[in-house]
């Protein structure tokens, strides 16, 4: 220790506090699924921030943010190590804002006032989604695991996303957390007589929590619509290393592996039709005979095909504007509907200005950026009546298109998905769980086939059958599986999410803006009496 410096044990203390609720929420996710300490992650945090100064919050937030994230996130090191870094402690920002809204709500509600209690077991909740959702849209939005997400496995308790969308998740952890704080306060300032005394914001939270689950539950327990179908889907995870997607050398064993997993699952499960995942071909399927050819093949041998390809539309001047897109072929092999991805990936799919920033475009592993699609896509199963709409890549965390897709009468929702980028991360599943929320937000099923990582089937309530794995679980391997998914009918009932969007995450943000002009109005106050 230097002359004349002295460490602040408490400061340490608190840095240490924010760091176990960073670690506790990352233990939620993938990997490790320890999904119970969300319920409590947040806990020390709120402990620590709620008496300090406004600043000192934000950094005790940020910390915390940026344990969770560099954690999270750190499979991003496969692709760039200055990204992760700079995108983790980007989102940790988001939870120093959070911080800052505590802050602010134990300074216009007093903790040792009961109706105050009832306030923050019902306020803090919304101060959490407000910065939340900012940051799943802002900038282009990164909606990577919402804390609502850490219980995918909980289906009782992911069916309010079809209310409230998965931040109404994140708002009943935040309810739990609140309530175990209150509790530990109430025993800290008042002893054992603390715990014998009335306690309205633990019942209040715990009949919150029952009633959801109960609710939950019984809707779980459904029947599928009246005039639903059953669709069977041959999911093909061709499993081909980045590496050799853009390689001349491998195109022949590309091809080969697409042809063989294919007529497999043609041979075996006769589907009603057959996935190929994102860029499954590597050239345009529309411009190269090779690859329409393998395509009208197959269709015609068994089933129509939904195909990943990369597309190319000749503008002005002979000037190409590339597609990431999805092609549906029929049963004679004629390409009769695509879509091309809207929402692109910065840095991954488009360069930012990169027309007039050309040194950007060095920085990417991208040698030509794409152009979004404008529109979702409603398509319908050939020589069938199922409607669906595709969502490419990490399409499928945002929730929007998804809704939009439902509301213009998709029932089914596909994810095509290329997962190699990050090789044999945990990115992986990650993803695909941000599958499950778009099903239960949307009461309709999902179908996710992946270049290598994680293919499913997933029910309309978010629970995930059929899977390519080995006999040990393994995901990251070649295969097929044939999902049998549920369809509901057109007239089916749209949810409350479906309808109305994200009103809940905005209610979340209005209350943190009220929180922070009442909190802000309170300290000018007491600064000036008189006012």
């Amino acid at each position: 220790m230097l002359r004349g410096h002295s460490i602040d044990y408490r400061d340490v203390v608190a840095v240490l506090a924010a760091m176990a609720s960073g670690a506790m929420s990352f233990a939620a996710f993938p990997p490790l699924e320890w999904s119970d300490t969300a319920w409590i992650a947040w806990v020390p945090l709120i402990w620590v921030v709620r008496r300090v100064p406004l600043v000192t919050a934000f950094r005790y937030g940020t910390i915390a943010g940026a344990v969770f994230w560099l954690g999270s996130i750190f499979w991003l090191t496969e692709v760039t190590w200055l990204g992760w870094v700079l995108l983790s402690f980007y989102c940790a920002l988001y939870i120093g804002l959070f911080a800052v809204g505590v802050r602010l709500l134990f300074q216009i509600m007093p903790e040792d006032k009961v109706l105050s209690r009832v306030g923050i077991l019902f306020t803090l909740p919304l101060i959490w989604v407000g910065p939340e959702y900012l940051r799943s849209v802002l900038f282009t939005g990164f909606a990577w695991n919402p804390l609502g997400l850490s219980q995918f496995e909980r289906l009782s308790v992911l069916q309010v996303s079809s209310v409230t969308g998965i931040y109404g998740v994140s708002a009943l952890i935040m309810v739990v957390n609140a309530v175990v704080f209150l509790t530990i306060q109430r025993y800290v300032r008042d002893g054992l007589r603390g715990g014998r005394s009335w306690n309205p914001e633990l019942m209040l939270g715990l009949l919150v929590l029952a009633v959801t689950i109960v609710w939950g539950g019984r809707q779980i327990r459904q029947p599928l619509p009246e005039g639903g179908t059953e669709l069977r889907t041959a999911l093909i995870q061709p499993n081909i290393p980045q590496y050799q997607k853009w390689t001349p050398e491998f195109v022949d064993h590309i091809y080969a592996q697409l042809e063989r997993l294919t007529t497999m699952a043609l041979r075996a499960g006769q589907p009603d039709w057959v996935i190929w995942p994102e860029t499954a071909v590597p050239d345009y399927v529309r411009e190269s005979a090779r690859s329409y050819e393998l395509v009208r093949q197959l269709a015609r041998d068994g089933a129509p095909l939904l195909v990943g390809s990369m597309d190319i539309e000749w503008v002005d001047e002979g000037i190409p504007r590339y597609y990431n897109s999805s092609l549906l072929f029929d049963r004679d092999g004629h390409l009769v509907d695509a879509y091309d991805k809207q929402h692109l990936v910065m840095f991954g799919e488009y360069v930012p200005l990169g027309r007039f920033l050309p040194f950007l475009q060095a920085m990417t592993p991208i040698e030509a950026s794409f152009d979004a699609g404008s529109e979702s896509t409603v398509m319908t199963v050939p020589d069938r009546t199922e409607t669906f709409a595709v969502l490419i890549c990490f399409e499928d965390t945002v929730a929007t298109l998804s809704r939009r897709a439902v509301q213009g009468g998709a029932r089914l929702l596909v994810n095509q998905t290329n997962n190699g980028w990050f090789r044999e991360s945990i990115a992986a599943r990650q993803h695909m769980i941000h599958s499950v929320a778009r099903a239960a937000e949307n009461r309709v099923p999902i179908v996710r086939s992946a270049n290598t990582g994680v293919s499913v089937g997933i029910n309309r309530f978010g629970r995930i059958n059929e899977m390519i794995a080995d006999e040990t679980g393994f995901t990251f391997v070649e295969g097929f599986t044939i999902a049998r998914s549920h369809v509901p009918p057109a007239d089916m009932p749209l949810t409350i999410y479906t309808r109305y969007g994200d009103w809940f995450a905005w209610l979340g943000i209005m209350v943190f803006g009220l929180v922070a002009w009442a909190g802000r109005r309170m300290k000018d106050v007491a600064v000036n009496p008189s006012s």
